[in-house]
């Protein structure tokens, strides 16, 4: 009988016509009984569906049972990614007629992944999950990755979690846990996160990486004092281990000192020389392949992260980049990337150009992207959106959807990178840098021919990216002796926008007892990016300026923030109560009315420059000061200013720094004269220019995948 043909005409009351009529005949026809019931199914009559399999119990002996469950099982293997309900049902009945330890496990995944998990299935595999039941490894394993990703943190997933312990080795089940704690969705996420790595920790108890993920944890939570406890644990842990082991705990306790601000940013500084020294010898040799890699794997790519925000020395660190993120790229890769074979009947169509990333939502690099997906050619470009973590939201990715012709998302880079190779993208944007140690899995695989590092960050170093797209003036004519990608600057600028919204200010002058005819120096920037020495300039810049005050804008946690310009206040002779603290705010549009309310004049930070915090400013007419250093992070709003036609606020050392402030400060009609003159730039500028800005960037892209098919011959 040909059943399947039925199937493929999708004549599904016909197929149950005709197993109706075998069963007249043969009512042990396992086939017959598993196909009407399918049948039923795609249909979308469930209840019917089971309502057929429940009369087969009736006819069936046990043996047959069995089969038809096998029958059922097999055919929900095939359905599971086309159309998962449909599989999750055929599971559901196979798993009723012929209970299996496995085919469960395979049931619950998909329910999880679909959120059709019901408390009575979970308690079913709680149930079988008994010490002396032997699970396999990799199914359970996958199992518990799932449902704790995917289903809300309660009582009875807490159950599983534990009943799971003893049925897995203690590193595979730690993993599971730090693996799933990452992408949680919950309105409690960090409080689960938090129990699911200290379980993780019970049972792994000298893994770096949960140490580090629970160090984050109570940083994100101010919990500082707490933070740096677990990283003087892993600093212990680490001192047993290799080179980059020590360079990852390293950089993890850099990152929290930072995060705690104030004396902790000394501390930090002190350990700069040794951070670099660690940096230094992982760069002379191989990164060490086991069991390192296996253990932290893509959380090495942030071992020189921290470097920009401390110093501003690219020509000897950006080699350090080029080399450590090389290695560890090589290192993760089972394989070498496979050549690119082009699919000749895609000639002749449009551009194929991919972009991967976390930010394209409600984030800075959202906020700068979004006018080139305005404004590109549609007719010339085919857009593909690759989302590393879970679908869209509501937080602006569904926008950016909207804007391309495809996307993918998913958790895992392995699924991605295949994605990407599949859809034979010419060109793969990647716009998150080692802010996203995610996405640098995927570029070391290669799975584009032309692979490009645009706005987030910096360029990672990779030796997998091909360009790295920069202007005129945000790096120094020099900066290819020191860059591993090829770096092609656009003729204006390498970022446009069209503008910002604003909306209604939560606070006013009044509200901080300022006078109206004071002056206020605002700055607005991430513990990162608070140098001590560049708050001592900015002090210094209030103290020489009469009848002003300095408003610090924070974006996490505060205490360490107030502790750490109160003190350098004091220690210049300044009365702390010309510091004015402001708490983020929900609202980008808020801050920037917020911002056009309160700020005379912007300090920026240094050697880590603002860049969205930069134009934002520009655009509401307000002057700023910055110094400009040779790195990347550091000439950002150099550049910006240039091209607004503003070269007042532009300093080249500290000096010149503080000398534009207090003159910033002092004059008034400087100020209104280069407001005006911002405000006029918005008619001029190529920075405010989006449509002529995605026509350049456009041809770049044109003119890669021309290059390339040159060297291809």
């Amino acid at each position: 009988m040909n059943w399947e043909a039925w199937l493929a005409d999708e004549d599904y009351p016909g197929l149950i016509a005709q197993a109706e009529t075998v069963l007249t005949t043969h009512p042990e026809d396992i086939p017959a009984w598993g196909y009407g019931g399918l049948a039923y199914l795609l249909q979308g009559d469930t209840e019917a569906a089971q309502g057929w399999w429940f009369q087969a119990l009736t006819v069936l002996n046990s043996e047959q049972i069995q089969a038809l469950g096998e029958w059922l099982g097999a055919q929900a293997e095939g359905y599971r990614d086309t159309q998962p309900q449909v599989g999750l049902e055929l599971y559901r009945a196979a798993q009723e007629l012929a209970p299996s330890p496995e085919r469960l496990l395979s049931l619950i995944q998909l329910a999880a992944s679909i959120g059709a998990l019901t408390p009575e299935e979970l308690e079913s595999l709680v149930h079988i999950l008994k010490p002396s039941n032997s699970l396999p490894i990799k199914p359970l394993y996958k199992t518990l990755l799932d449902v704790v990703s995917l289903v809300e943190f309660n009582p009875q997933i807490q159950q599983f979690i534990l009943a799971c312990r003893p049925h897995l080795p203690a590193h595979i089940y730690a993993k599971a846990l730090s693996l799933s704690s990452i992408n949680l969705q919950w309105q409690n996420a960090l409080e689960v996160r938090e129990k699911l790595l200290n379980i993780a920790l019970d049972a792994d108890p000298e893994n770096l990486e949960i140490l580090g993920s629970l160090a984050s944890i109570y940083g994100e939570t101010h919990q500082h004092e707490r933070a740096l406890q677990i990283c003087d644990r892993q600093m212990a842990v680490a001192q047993t281990q290799s080179l980059s082991a020590q360079g990852y705990a390293l950089t993890c306790r850099l990152r929290e000192l930072l995060n705690a601000g104030g004396a902790a940013w000394q501390e930090a500084l002190a350990t700069v020389d040794s951070y670099r020294q660690v940096l230094t010898a992982l760069a002379a040799g191989e990164i060490d392949q086991t069991p390192t890699i296996k253990k932290l794997g893509a959380n090495l790519f942030h071992l020189p992260f921290f470097l920009p925000y401390f110093r501003d020395e690219p020509h000897q660190d950006r080699p350090l980049f080029n080399q450590i993120t090389s290695q560890i790229g090589r290192a993760l890769c089972k394989s070498p990337p496979q050549p690119f074979v082009w699919d000749n009947s895609l000639t002749g169509s449009r551009l194929r150009v991919g972009f991967l990333s976390l930010t394209l939502r409600r984030h800075s690099v959202g906020w700068l992207a979004r006018t080139f997906f305005n404004h590109y050619d549609r007719e010339q470009f085919e857009f593909f959106l690759y989302y590393i973590g879970n679908p869209p939201d509501t937080l602006g990715q569904s926008w950016f959807v909207e804007k391309c012709d495809h996307y993918f998302y998913h958790n895992y880079p392995e699924p991605l990178t295949a994605k990407i190779a599949a859809d034979q993208i010419q060109i793969l944007i990647d716009l998150d840098s080692l802010t996203l140690t995610g996405s640098c899995v995927v570029l070391a695989q290669k799975p584009a021919p032309i692979q490009v590092t645009w706005l987030g960050w910096d360029a990672t170093g990779m030796d997998t990216i091909d360009y790295f797209i920069a202007d005129p003036w945000v790096l120094p004519e020099n900066a290819q002796d020191y860059y591993q990608e090829t770096i092609w600057r656009l003729p204006e600028t390498y970022i446009a926008v069209d503008g910002f919204e604003i909306g209604v200010p939560d606070v006013r002058r009044e509200d901080l007892g300022i006078d109206p005819t004071a002056v206020i120096f605002y700055t607005a920037q991430s513990g990162y990016k608070r140098h001590p020495d560049v708050v001592d300039w900015q002090l210094q810049v209030l103290k020489q300026v009469p009848n002003s005050y300095l408003c610090v804008k924070y974006i996490y946690d505060g205490e360490g923030l107030y502790e750490q310009f109160r003190t350098q206040a004091q220690a210049l002779g300044i009365d702390p109560q010309r510091l004015r603290f402001l708490p983020p705010v929900d609202s980008e549009y808020v801050h920037r009315a917020n911002l056009q309310c309160l700020a005379d004049v912007i300090l920026d930070t240094y050697p880590y420059n603002g860049a969205t915090t930069t134009l934002e400013a520009l655009w509401l007419g307000i002057p700023l000061v910055t110094r400009v250093g040779q790195q990347f992070a550091a000439r950002n709003s150099y550049a910006f200013l240039t091209q607004c036609g503003i070269s007042e606020g532009i300093a080249h050392s500290a000096e010149e720094y503080v000398d534009w402030g207090v003159r910033l400060g002092t004059d008034s009609a400087l100020r209104q004269d280069i407001r005006q003159r911002l405000l006029e730039s918005r008619r001029t500028s190529p920075l405010w220019n989006g449509k002529q800005f995605a026509q350049q960037f456009g041809s770049v892209l044109q003119e890669m995948w021309r290059l390339y098919q040159e060297s291809q011959g």
